[in-house]
């Protein structure tokens, strides 16, 4: 065996059993033998877009493709690669310049049908996986995707049908198991959801998404006695459903106080029975999911374990600064609840095209922005009040 088959040998290896640097490590000492090897540099980039070294997989993409300018992989690698970096715009003329060269290739539909989706493109995207699937009926990713796609937009009844023919093929993909679960969790199954986020995390332990919705599905999957957590369970939308409810409680409230309407101690009581549930949703629940971790306390697992803390943050900010301006009658946190309500429930509405849940990258530090602008908002907004009196 060359020496440049042996390291592209070792180097697929590697990159089969997830071992990501050996894999980019292996693939560049392929490059020495063969300086432009077209297999070397798709594995090196495959490689780097796991380890999220995104700039340098960029660099060396341009070079790849200048030493190979009609290979169709490297096309469709740097497509991933764009698409991890959220310029979906250079994504898909990657990918379609890889589908010119390789019109046959089922795999570069279904990640052209996710640059699509990322600009909200669904009939787009819809009709790449319908290609993919007849170039390749047995293709686990496009039947993936389009499960999540016809949950959200077909019948569940499909979606059913396309998760479990994609779970069949592939049981050993944690991606397959993820897809099923967002299904269970749709139907508020969150007892079968946990189990198939286990198996996920179990087959694929470094994925910090899929560890992070299996702790949220642990949190849900509570028997409704126990806890009046499930009174704001969410809904399939994450946490849509209980963001309309904490501020559409509180701020009925706020916008009464601030017409001069007098409550009486029966109704106050009224009021805070209501929100019970709200302050265990959004103080307690969180921290009970990272309870699950059973590690000591360290940012790097809180991240993992609260991948909706933004909406966590604004949640409990609307709720706190709800309560301060019932005490004080300051039209500041009148303001600071009104900014946390409206942003909050715009958040919780988002998704990931990859599953159901609300997934934040750096969830800490745009929990520190997002808490940082609301009140520089409503700061704004407070004195403007001032200067119009």
């Amino acid at each position: 065996m060359s020496g440049v088959n042996y390291h592209l040998q070792r180097s697929s290896q590697f990159y089969e059993l997830d071992r990501f640097e050996n894999c980019y490590q292996e693939a560049t000492k392929a490059l020495k033998y063969d300086a432009e090897n077209e297999e070397a540099f798709f594995l090196i980039l495959l490689a780097l877009i796991q380890l999220k070294k995104y700039d340098k997989a960029e660099q060396i993409g341009n070079t790849a493709i200048g030493a190979n300018p009609d290979s169709d992989q490297l096309f469709y690698a740097i497509g991933i690669l764009y698409n991890r970096k959220e310029e979906f715009g250079k994504a898909k003329d990657y990918l379609e310049a890889a589908i010119r060269i390789h019109p046959t290739e089922s795999q570069y539909f279904v990640q052209l049908a996710k640059s699509h989706l990322h600009f909200n493109q669904v009939t787009q995207a819809q009709a790449l996986l319908n290609h993919s699937l007849k170039l390749n009926p047995n293709n686990e990713s496009a039947l993936q995707l389009k499960s999540l796609l016809e949950q959200q937009t077909g019948t569940s009844q499909q979606a059913q049908i396309l998760a479990d023919k994609a779970l069949n093929l592939a049981p050993e993909d944690a991606h397959a198991h993820l897809v099923k679960a967002t299904l269970f969790w749709k139907n508020k199954n969150f007892a079968a959801a946990e189990s198939h986020l286990e198996t996920a995390v179990q087959l694929q332990p470094q994925n910090q998404d899929i560890l992070a919705l299996w702790l949220e599905s642990r949190t849900r999957n509570i028997p409704k006695w126990k806890t009046p957590i499930n009174l704001l369970a969410g809904n399939s939308q994450g946490l849509l459903l209980p963001s309309l409810i904490s501020g559409g409680l509180t701020f009925l409230v706020n916008v009464l106080l601030s017409n001069q309407v007098q409550f009486g101690t029966v109704i106050w009581v009224g009021i805070v029975l209501v929100l019970i549930p709200s302050f265990i949703f959004w103080f307690f629940r969180p921290f009970l999911k990272f309870g699950f971790l059973n590690k000591k306390f360290k940012w790097a697992f809180f991240e993992v374990a609260n991948p909706s803390l933004p909406i966590e943050i604004l949640g409990g900010l609307n709720l706190i600064s709800s309560i301060i301006f019932w005490i004080s009658g300051n039209g500041l946190f009148f303001g600071i609840s009104f900014l946390s309500t409206l942003i909050g429930t715009g958040m919780a509405a988002l998704k990931s095209t990859d599953s159901y849940f609300p997934i934040f990258k750096n969830p800490i530090r745009t929990s520190g922005i997002i808490f940082v602008a609301t009140i520089l908002a409503a700061l704004i907004l407070f004195f403007l009040n001032e200067l119009g009196n």
